[in-house]
């Protein structure tokens, strides 16, 4: 039987973060939640009837800010995907927390609810990074969440940002320290960008706000690894880092080009359907797809299947963020060898190796090579 990763959009937030392109939006009627949960359950459950029976490898409610929502409703779509699918207790359920929006018995109801894995935004532990990012917490709050946090799961995550103004690598060593000193497993490091249409990218154009030196972006990043290896956590995607056995398994069904189906407004999926790669996606609006709900249309605003290029290239874009990259093997299976060998030649893949991006006769970016990752798969693709 195939295995499929869920994901669960909410799309609320209690306060909008400057540098966030994310399809959320500011909401704290706490009646308008309980309705969004359960129209969550009613897209879950027309969604996943067209894809046939698949055994649910994974799990994630992502957002916004998910931790928001009422463990109950949590424990209801979770056992309605047990009873309806091939769902083992191994199953891998994820669920992001922002700090100020749980209390201790609130983390403990998400886990019996059936939560097994949390991913915390911490972002920083300090309130001056924290004042910085515009975070709606301060330090006492960051510290508490996390030790609610690790003191309820065993397989937990920390999200943090780096690479801005103010920000030295002996000030983000504290933050990874804490981390630490937690027993995290699992640590994200997110270096700060300026998406379009978001408040820090107008102060940025107006000048308030610039983006620091790329030798400092690159002095952090190297730290980041370095430190955490030190600590037996390991890089294997470009932003994260693990202990052996606590990678993610819901975010590799992405970067491994696995299927997976995005549930809620503005959802992505990637599935195979009739046996061809089909790209579907949400309707973005929480309110348009609402009203897509209750008039019984269908919630997907778009649905291509891709063609063998398409395919090949999301393969390349995502699987470069892996350490270890993509083998030919896998992308034949998933890609029509034709296409692969027409694209994939043997002339850039010396290139990239001569350029020490590229390990030796792999498709897979040194530690120089994914400092440069969006310029060695623009070539290897063109």
């Amino acid at each position: 039987m195939e295995e499929i990763a869920i994901y669960l959009h909410w799309p609320f937030c209690k306060s909008k973060c400057p540098y966030c392109d994310f399809a959320s939006i500011r909401q704290n009627d706490a009646s308008l939640y309980e309705k969004f949960e359960d129209l969550l359950l009613l897209d879950l459950t027309r969604s996943i009837s067209e894809i046939g029976d698949r055994r649910i490898k994974s799990v994630f409610f992502g957002g916004g800010t998910p931790s928001l929502m009422n463990p109950k409703s949590i424990e209801k779509i979770l056992n309605f995907l047990i009873k309806k699918f091939s769902m083992t207790n191994e199953a891998e359920i994820t669920l992001e927390a922002n700090p100020d929006t749980f209390c201790r018995n609130k983390m403990k109801d998400f886990k019996n609810a059936g939560i097994n894995r949390a991913s915390l935004g911490v972002q920083s532990f300090f309130d001056k990074n924290l004042r910085f990012l515009s975070r709606s917490y301060g330090e006492k709050q960051s510290v508490a969440a996390a030790e609610i946090v690790a003191q309820t799961f065993e397989n937990f995550s920390f999200d943090f940002i780096y690479g801005y103004e103010g920000q030295t690598v002996k000030n983000f060593a504290q933050d990874l320290e804490r981390a630490v000193n937690f027993e995290c497993k699992h640590i994200s490091c997110y270096q700060l960008t300026f998406e379009e249409n978001t408040p820090f990218y107008e102060k940025m154009l107006a000048g308030v706000i610039k983006k620091i030196d790329e030798n400092k972006e690159i002095e952090l990043y190297d730290y980041i690894e370095d430190f955490l290896e030190n600590n037996n956590i390991f890089r294997y995607e470009s932003s994260n880092y693990s202990m052996a056995g606590f990678e993610s398994r819901h975010n590799l069904a992405y970067w491994k080009y696995e299927d997976y189906l995005g549930v809620g407004p503005s959802a992505h999926s990637r599935v195979v359907v009739d046996k061809r790669k089909t790209e579907m996606v949400k309707i973005s609006d929480p309110f348009l797809w609402e009203s897509a709900l209750s008039q019984n249309r269908s919630t997907f605003s778009h649905i291509n299947t891709l063609s063998e290029k398409e395919k090949l290239e999301e393969m390349i874009i995502m699987g470069l963020r892996m350490v270890n990259g993509v083998t030919m093997e896998d992308l034949y299976q998933k890609v029509s060898p034709r296409v692969v060998n027409e694209i994939i030649s043997e002339k850039k893949l010396k290139f990239l190796t001569e350029k020490k991006l590229m390990a030796n006769g792999k498709i897979q970016l040194t530690k120089s090579g994914l400092k440069k990752m969006n310029s060695a798969v623009k070539f290897l693709l063109s």
